[in-house]
């Protein structure tokens, strides 16, 4: 996620989420960390937690700030880690619910790892937009060219495929309350730098290839995705946004 790109979440964070420079807060799948750097300007804590090993590199490459923990682990496990348990004032999980196939288990671990009356913001893709296909090209683009190192490769990409008051259901049954839930349709313009730096991040494919193919590779899957490499690119992103207290 570029910086100006984590700016505008930042801006819609702010909006429904009050952060207190007294709060301990927890940044679930913080990938390469944009979102976590202005996060930790506005509270008092944070750990960045993600999967990837190289989001977690590249995220303490963007900010080295003394109140940021990184942290690797799988979110759909939170559940099981006792230190985060009761923790957090806040809890903020940006594009990340849908990355995960078992994203109510995920939930279910944000639920616990906050305080009691902790907050929490969440957001999450919808299965009903060109953005649900360009995620699975980006995620599965291959030519004979690559063939070698796609051999076997699946995309992991969930958006939810229900209503928002079916996410609010969820929500409720897990345990939270307070539940402010509604769609948002956010149109994000990339200029063709920002492109090349913004969609890898979704790519987790790109561990497969060595360093030195991966640039040839971006530019081919993007040509591919967006029938051109010139200009910008729009992506149009249906969201389920929610905030909630346990």
């Amino acid at each position: 996620m570029s910086y100006a790109y984590a700016s505008q979440f930042m801006e819609g964070v702010s909006q429904v989420m009050q952060l207190n420079r007294t709060d301990v807060l927890l940044d679930v799948g913080c990938g390469v960390g944009s979102l976590t750097a202005l996060l930790s300007k506005r509270v008092a804590r944070v750990t960045a937690f993600d999967i990837s090993p190289e989001m977690i590199k590249e995220a303490k490459e963007i900010s080295k700030a003394k109140n940021i923990t990184y942290s690797l682990g799988d979110a759909t496990k939170l559940s099981t880690y006792e230190e985060y348990r009761n923790s957090f004032d806040k809890v903020v999980a940006h594009f990340a619910l849908h990355w995960m196939k078992d994203y109510k288990t995920a939930l279910e671990g944000i639920y616990q790892s906050l305080k009691p009356d902790g907050q929490c913001f969440m957001n999450m893709s919808q299965q009903k937009s060109n953005l649900l296909d360009t995620m699975i090209v980006l995620n599965s683009y291959t030519s004979p060219k690559w063939e070698t190192f796609m051999k076997g490769y699946e995309h992991h990409y969930y958006p939810f495929k229900g209503s928002v008051d079916e996410f609010k259901q969820m929500l409720a049954c897990i345990g939270f309350k307070d539940i402010d839930c509604i769609e948002e349709i956010v149109k994000v313009l990339f200029k063709n730098d920002e492109a090349k730096a913004v969609f890898p991040t979704f790519m987790g494919q790109l561990e497969r290839f060595p360093e030195d193919k991966k640039e040839e590779y971006i530019k081919d899957a993007l040509t591919f995705a967006f029938h051109t490499f010139n200009g910008e690119y729009c992506m149009t992103v249906p969201l389920i946004r929610a905030v909630a207290r346990k």
